[in-house]
């Protein structure tokens, strides 16, 4: 029999027989195989269950224990030891896990309301043997149709808005010249394993500086923009496509940020970028036609469904492309940035921002010794100067290219931007100003060439 009921974190028990645990033999030693299997994975299911609450649509699979008090939890281990922990972080204090695995949790459950999960929806069974075969289903795969069949990565990109390979795709497809046959092959790799490799390509900093390739951020949707000729932008990403098709790329090839750069360095002359190149206003991918085909409408939301999931919402994300180790005040803003809300506190996320800004720029100038210009009484032109000067620095060295920069200064050195430097200084002393969340975040986009030239790649 099978019956739905409601229980609390405390009625319930890891299973010491669970396939991932091995052999345990106590609820505090299970703990602490759970963390162990990735200690940065269960830190991050913790901050998500914190921020997010439990899914809606999942339940724990749970059979009375020897206890009739208890319930032994038979799938959902990861979440009941993620709940064991944000509801008291004190249970870390029976493992044998080391302090600088169990700081970073008991930090994490900092702001952990137990009554947002609780009670916790659980689907009681008679005893194990009736749960396995629901059990097998989740964890084994396909199997042929009856488990779980996890998104390709471009369905993952469609389901999220983020059409920045997507409609480069099509508009290949559209003007390449390939046959019907030839494109439906193409396609049907493009849209398993190979896409990967296109999309590493695609959205690095290399690759969107190489082809001029901007993407414009609306609230639902992510749309790649060309701001070079199409016609040589066709034969670039016609070369990037069939190298891929033919396996002379892949990602063992494309494993950093140096190879990728590397491959574009490598494409023949006639492929790479000049200033004759450059086109006056850029142009979404989806509404060029060169061959008289009709451009891709834009797609509309279908009714009555959630047009994205969760949008990120900190100021910064977990993971940075840049060396995060390279100064102690800088970890610690990352820290802060990783975790602030742009929505629910727009004028910290600000002041983070801007001093993650000033930070990068003033060590980039130390270790370039890079003369600080004297004129300038109000602090903000100074930091717009130095952050200038920074950049220019930056190009001329060979770090990056001066494309790579224009989002840094369309964002945040132009003054009318709604996070420019002056912005960030305005919404300190303006008694009415407050940044937009999607302005915050596109700051911080913007700045991670200069976090990375100032820091390195991570």
């Amino acid at each position: 029999m099978i019956e739905h009921i409601e229980l609390s974190i405390d009625e319930l028990l890891l299973d010491l027989e669970n396939p991932r645990l091995g052999s345990t033999s106590s609820q505090s030693e299970a703990l602490a195989t759970v963390v162990r299997l990735s200690p940065e994975h269960f830190r991050n299911l913790m901050a998500s269950i914190r921020d997010e609450g439990l899914d809606p649509g999942d339940s724990f699979y749970v059979v009375r224990s020897e206890d009739p008090q208890d319930f032994v939890v038979l799938e959902g281990n990861r979440r009941l030891s993620a709940l064991k922990v944000l509801s008291n972080p004190d249970v870390l204090a029976g493992t044998d896990l080391p302090e600088s695995t169990k700081k970073p949790l008991v930090r994490e459950a900092t702001g952990f309301e137990r009554s947002e999960v609780e009670p916790i929806r659980c689907v009681r069974f008679d005893d194990r043997e009736a749960a396995n075969d629901w059990i097998r289903r989740r964890h084994t795969g396909v199997a042929g149709g009856e488990g779980r069949i996890n998104w390709k990565p471009l369905e993952i990109q469609r389901f999220s808005g983020d059409y920045t390979t997507i409609d480069v795709i099509e508009f290949v497809g559209r003007n390449a010249g390939y046959s019907e046959e030839e494109w439906k092959q193409a396609q049907s790799a493009l849209g398993g394993g190979k896409s990967t490799n296109l999309t590493r390509l695609l959205e690095s900093a290399p690759g969107q500086s190489h082809l001029g390739i901007t993407v414009q951020v609306e609230p639902f949707r992510k749309t790649p923009l060309l701001e070079a000729d199409p016609k040589w932008a066709l034969r670039v990403l016609k070369r990037i496509v069939d190298d891929i098709l033919k396996n002379q790329v892949n990602s063992r090839q494309l494993n950093t940020a140096t190879d990728i750069k590397k491959y574009f360095q490598n494409l023949p002359p006639e492929l790479q970028p000049g200033p004759e190149l450059v086109a006056v206003a850029p142009k979404a991918f989806r509404d060029i036609s060169l061959s008289g085909a009709r451009a891709t409408s834009p797609r509309k939301q279908p009714p009555n469904t959630r047009p994205t999931p969760r949008t990120r919402k900190t100021l910064a994300p977990k993971r940075h492309p840049f060396d995060t180790t390279k100064s102690t005040k800088l970890e610690m803003l990352l820290k802060e940035a990783g975790t602030l809300d742009a929505s629910k506190f727009p004028l910290s996320c600000a002041f983070v921002l801007r001093a993650v800004v000033e930070l990068a720029v003033n060590d980039y100038m130390a270790a370039n010794s890079i003369p600080r210009r004297k004129e300038g009484s109000r602090r903000e032109l100074e930091l717009k100067k130095k952050a200038d000067d920074v950049l220019k620095h930056i190009v001329s060295s060979g770090a990056f290219l001066a494309t790579d920069m224009r989002a840094f200064r369309r964002n945040l050195l132009e003054e009318r931007s709604p996070c420019s430097i002056q912005a960030l200084n305005g919404f300190v002393h303006g008694p009415y100003d407050l940044p937009s969340a999607d302005a915050l975040r596109a700051g911080w986009e913007s700045a991670i060439p200069v976090l990375t030239a100032a820091y390195g790649e991570a």
